[in-house]
């Protein structure tokens, strides 16, 4: 037997309104700023490669959990509206996070396997490569909060993520 899901999509649209939480999308910009602090750190590698050390603690979080440990004022509004926005909004949303989580991990470890083996202009270049990566990632992810319209199959979907 198949148990359906219920949300209430419109109910939370209508609940966002006035708040820095996308009516289409029902999310908000504010999980992107999870991922700005660790990107701020790979750019300043290649002349302080001692950041790396805390970039190497930087740790992915699902939507719900950054705004359950955020200060944004209305965290619970952005955790229930996520839990009941339309299923083909979450679905690009999710693998496209997945995927940056992934290229920061290995834009970490890169990064460090070359430091003190290229010059800092090399490095600089390594950096440049995995930033132009996972912004182009974080676009696309940016363009599914504010509510563009998400692609509608998987074919759709992997097409997206993998152009870069």
């Amino acid at each position: 037997m198949k148990v359906m899901e219920i949300r209430f999509t419109r109910t939370y649209q209508r609940l966002v309104e006035g708040k820095n939480i996308n009516g289409a999308s029902l999310l908000a910009t504010d999980y992107l700023n999870h991922f700005n602090e660790v990107v701020m750190m790979l750019e300043m590698a290649p002349d302080m490669p001692e950041i790396l050390e805390d970039a190497r603690e930087w740790q992915p979080a699902s939507y719900c959990e950054h705004f359950a440990r955020s200060s944004f004022s209305d965290r619970n509004l952005a955790i229930w509206a996520y839990e009941n926005a339309p299923l083909e909004v979450i679905t690009p949303f999710e693998q496209l996070v997945s995927r940056v989580n992934r290229e920061i991990h290995g834009a970490i470890n890169n990064i460090e396997a070359k430091v003190g083996k290229v010059t800092t202009d090399h490095l600089r270049t390594i950096v440049e490569d995995h930033l132009k990566i996972i912004k182009r990632l974080l676009e696309k992810i940016a363009a599914i909060i504010n509510g563009a319209t998400p692609p509608n199959s998987q074919a759709a979907i992997d097409a997206l993520i993998d152009s870069e």
